[in-house]
């Protein structure tokens, strides 16, 4: 898995955090990097270190873009190449999209997910993976723009020692699988990946990014609302994201989500100690 390749100062966000490409380059590039890594004999070399970095800051980009194509088609939004939706606006229904496009936009966002693992997973054959997903975009979808910026919060949140000793809490704390891990998009997506492959378990994605998107509440849809409840009839469901720093984006994930999964549980990578909310489960204590 990629974290045999991960070696990073994991307390300075790297340079290639910062990126720009449409989503076409995104996933080719991502796919290449995956396939490259899965016929190295050994995890060492900068070469191999590089790549490894790379991919990992490409993955989110392959659930960020359908997550937010997703959404637009689910509440009837226009589409945008370049901008996010920005919801603290509170646009209303300006577009009816036909059932199959919805049915399609949701099918697209599972495969985007499951490539996504595959990719973290560097399995063989993602590339043609990759490729078919692209394939199967809708008209111009491939054109829109991924952007990152760097952030260490995200970043230190990402440490993939950190992340397992998250995944090890949670199970203990949980005594199973949880049958849903639901994480905080766009912030979470990335140590997500990690996250549940480490818990062998599934996972979704609900938009929430107070800071880089401005939303003012989690963007939830009946299809979200949907998954949540059928995953908390079979198990404990848990809502996670990279860092709890005034715990205000856990709290209010929490709020939104716990009437569809009793019992509900609330993960970070990364707890400050001297955040306001105290999540159950956390990877690390920080003391700023």
């Amino acid at each position: 898995m990629i974290d045999d390749f991960l070696h990073a100062d994991w307390d300075e966000p790297p340079e290639l955090m910062d990126m720009e490409l449409s989503y076409g380059e995104a996933l080719a590039k991502a796919a290449a990097l995956a396939d490259g890594l899965s016929r190295v004999a050994a995890p060492g070399g900068p070469d191999a270190w590089r790549d490894a970095r790379l991919l990992y800051l490409l993955a989110p980009a392959v659930i960020n873009v359908i997550l937010n194509y997703r959404i637009c088609v689910e509440f009837g939004l226009v589409l945008h190449a370049t901008e996010y939706i920005d919801f603290t606006r509170k646009p209303g229904r300006v577009v009816r999209y036909l059932p199959i496009t919805k049915a399609e936009a949701l099918r697209l966002f599972e495969e985007a997910l499951s490539q996504a693992r595959a990719l973290v997973r560097l399995e063989p054959g993602a590339a043609a993976r990759a490729a078919r997903l692209a394939g199967e975009l809708p008209p111009g979808l491939a054109g829109f723009v991924y952007s990152s910026r760097r952030d260490k919060y995200t970043w230190r949140g990402a440490e993939p020692a950190k992340v397992k000793a998250l995944a090890e809490a949670i199970a203990k704390g949980l005594g199973r699988t949880p049958a849903l891990l639901v994480g905080a998009a766009h912030g979470s997506i990335m140590p997500g990946l990690l996250l549940a492959e480490y818990l062998d378990c599934p996972l979704w994605f609900v938009r929430f990014s107070m800071f880089k998107r401005r939303d003012a509440e989690p963007v939830v849809s009946a299809v979200d609302e949907g998954r949540i409840r059928a995953a908390a009839a079979l198990g404990p469901v848990a809502v996670f994201d990279e860092d709890c720093a005034s715990g205000t984006t856990l709290r209010a994930m929490a709020e939104r989500l716990g009437p569809l999964a009793p019992g509900l549980k609330t993960a970070a990578v990364i707890r400050h100690a001297s955040s306001g909310f105290k999540p159950d489960y956390a990877g690390k204590v920080w003391w700023d």
